[in-house]
């Protein structure tokens, strides 16, 4: 993010804020990549904003500490201070399930960035994202001998053609037989990229583009690695980042 933001604008990236934050992993994460880095993480949960305090605000230093603010608010109702970035990620935006509630938060945001700020939401689509099925992925897990590995399982459970409304589902199962299903369940609505580009642009952002995965061309495998394209390839399934500058002032 931070490298981005620095080619994209010539500034460096100091200030930012990560809505719908969870556990606050990036707020966390971009503390300790400069002594002036300073994070806002907002999210309305509150168990799970404590859960990020302690596994992952906890981790750092007291300095980094400090330089971390969350905050158990709805991210409409968040405006100050005015940031370099807002980060919407993990599809989190997707819980606003039409135009009528997007749009505001998307003004919210414009209206949350300094000059020449930049809000940057991932999007996910392709063929793939449409089919309803379980997709296991064995996961190592070394480190925690407690758990051991396990199997991740990603479960697109639901899905309305008419609405785009969307039901997904994460389940674990363990080495000893015993599973926990709906770990994690998500009710989105799929919302496509020139859906998000045209409402970036009636709340007045400028330059939306979109930053779009590399393709090895000896493996015509994804690199992820990320650039600016002016259109994309009908991959079975990809996930990219959209990006809108406020006006400079």
């Amino acid at each position: 993010m931070s490298t981005y933001f620095k080619d994209y604008t010539g500034k460096s990236l100091r200030h930012f804020r990560e809505d719908v934050c969870g556990t606050a992993y990036n707020s966390a994460y971009f503390v300790t990549q400069h002594a002036k880095n300073q994070a806002i993480g907002v999210d309305l949960d509150w168990p799970t904003l404590n859960w990020g305090i302690k596994h992952n605000i906890s981790t750092l230093t007291p300095d980094q500490q400090q330089r971390v603010s969350l905050v158990n608010e709805n991210v409409l109702d968040v405006h100050q201070p005015r940031v370099q970035m807002i980060a919407a990620l993990n599809f989190s935006y997707m819980v606003f399930h039409d135009r009528p509630t997007l749009l505001p938060y998307i003004i919210n945001a414009k209206e949350s960035l300094q000059p020449g700020g930049m809000l940057v939401m991932d999007i996910w689509g392709g063929s793939e994202s449409l089919v309803l099925q379980e997709e296991p992925r064995e996961i190592e897990n070394s480190e925690d001998e407690q758990i051991g590995d396990f199997t991740f399982t990603w479960d697109q459970d639901t899905f309305d053609p008419f609405t785009h409304r969307y039901a997904t589902r994460i389940h674990f199962s363990f080495t000893d037989g015993s599973e926990i299903r709906n770990a994690f369940a998500y009710d989105w609505r799929l919302w496509t990229i020139p859906e998000i580009t045209e409402l970036m642009a009636e709340a007045g952002f400028q330059d939306i583009h979109v930053l779009w995965e590399a393709t090895d061309p000896d493996t015509q495998e994804g690199t992820q690695t990320y650039h600016r394209a002016e259109k994309g390839d009908a991959d079975l399934a990809w996930i990219a980042y959209i990006v809108g500058k406020t006006p400079s002032g």
